[in-house]
């Protein structure tokens, strides 16, 4: 079972995308970061999630577990799970 969202926990989250991405979140574009992102995990992640995740695009709800998990995999860890509860939610 995937853990809850938290908003404040998605925000350490992008900002830890954007880091390990070496991307400027005044110039995001998402489709550099997809390719980014599936050559590193070799998952795939569409250009909307990611204009969705990054409030380039508005959305009425929160990211999808498979969005949570394939950004926290980026970054390094298991998934959602393994990033919310490393970082003390």
């Amino acid at each position: 079972m995937i853990k809850p969202f938290s908003d404040a926990c998605f925000e350490m989250l992008k900002s830890s995308v954007l880091n390990y991405a070496n991307l400027n979140k005044e110039l995001f574009d998402a489709d550099t970061l997809k390719k980014i992102i599936v050559k590193k995990t070799g998952h795939e992640i569409s250009t909307y999630a990611l204009n969705r995740a990054f409030d380039i695009i508005p959305g009425k709800f929160n990211p999808s577990a498979y969005t949570l998990n394939v950004l926290a995999i980026y970054c390094g860890y298991a998934g959602w799970n393994d990033f919310y509860l490393t970082s003390g939610w």
